[in-house]
């Protein structure tokens, strides 16, 4: 394998070939004219065999490099393609994260991947769709068991108001009233177990943000330190108003509790150049505006990680779980993504990754 020549690219030789995943110079005619790190391992392809051929030489991924390739040097910005199925696999990888960098002056790229598992790739993926199923199908039994009771209780109330005195009916017509409003929301309940066709539109996600945190602010969070970093130049992005403020409000509101009386929130929105997904029938998705909560907890305790958007799944006292369970729901609905962990500098930080509306429009 090359070495790195000294100076070159900026970093030591003994720091990038530490890296555990393939990295490679392309030159302005997409021929691959150097390798580095864990290349040769990776592709399970040698130097000889690499050095001065196409970029299509690359096992599996050829062809998708090369396209990652060209857009990045046409747009002459850093492009990130997740989740680019290998096929076929080279040994148990299944899946490359790339990152295509212009470097130089000469029209040359410099692309990494990323070698992925597959199966850790679905898992995270169904994770929020499970929960989303769990939910919906727990709303559609309590729906049907509520309504019941309710039946009897609006009976019983209506024989006692015929029974009544002129005049002492008020009681008996206040509990049909909230039977009433309570079957509303069962109904609305029962609903939940199937896909609603929601109204997602052009939303402004600032709009969304600041009626969050003036919510929170004079409620819930009337103690918390709340720390915007918005980035005024976004697009509408494209979703449901009425769901993103549910979403968000229960995002920030976890956060406050997760952090106590000393609870410092940053919420933070920057568009995310190159994020794409790749869909269950292989088309590719662009979600770059990101919205990230991140409180000054303890963070996520690591046994709750792999099971945090399930019903009944709570990492506080007296919680019920339901909360995150709705938001993976919404914001799947949405087309988007919901992701966490722990930050590097404490507490947990929540991302919620969305659409543009424009692309919707295409």
């Amino acid at each position: 394998m090359e070495t790195v020549p000294s100076g070159e690219l900026g970093a030591p030789e003994a720091v990038l070939n530490s890296l555990h995943q393939a990295t490679l110079l392309i030159s302005a005619d997409n021929i691959i004219t150097q390798i580095y790190s864990h290349t040769e391992a990776i592709f399970q392809q040698s130097e000889e065999v690499l050095i001065g051929q196409s970029i299509r030489a690359l096992r599996s991924i050829g062809l998708q490099v090369e396209e990652l390739v060209d857009r990045s040097r046409q747009e002459v910005t850093p492009l990130n393609s997740y989740d680019v199925a290998c096929g076929p696999p080279i040994g148990d990888i299944e899946l490359m994260d790339l990152h295509a960098s212009p470097y130089g002056e000469e029209g040359e790229i410099l692309i990494t991947a990323q070698p992925r598992r597959i199966t850790a790739y679905l898992e995270k993926r169904e994770e929020m769709e499970a929960a989303a199923r769990s939910v919906s199908g727990l709303a559609s039994m309590l729906a049907h068991e509520i309504k019941n009771p309710l039946s009897g209780i609006r009976g019983a109330a209506q024989l006692i108001a015929r029974s009544s005195k002129e005049g002492d009916d008020r009681l008996p017509e206040l509990i049909v009233k909230e039977v009433d409003r309570i079957k509303s929301l069962v109904d609305e309940l029962e609903t939940f177990s199937t896909p609603t066709a929601q109204e997602n539109e052009a939303v402004n996600i600032h709009e969304v943000l600041d009626h969050v945190l003036n919510v929170a602010a004079a409620g819930f969070g009337e103690k918390a330190e709340f720390e915007p970093k918005f980035d005024p130049s976004l697009p509408d992005v494209y979703g449901n108003y009425d769901r993103l403020i549910q979403v968000f409000l229960n995002l920030v509101k976890n956060a406050v509790e997760a952090a106590g009386d000393t609870a410092k929130i940053t919420v933070t929105t920057r568009y995310q150049h190159g994020i794409w997904i790749r869909e269950a029938d292989g088309s590719r998705k662009r979600l770059p505006i990101e919205i990230s909560i991140h409180d000054n907890g303890p963070g996520i305790p690591e046994n709750l990680k792999n099971y945090l958007f399930d019903p009944f799944v709570s990492g506080k006292e007296g919680g019920s779980g339901l909360g995150l369970a709705l938001v993976a729901r919404y914001i799947s609905e949405m087309g988007g993504t919901v992701t966490f962990d722990n930050h590097p500098k404490g507490g947990a930080v929540f991302k919620v990754q969305l659409a543009l509306d424009e692309d919707k429009k295409v």
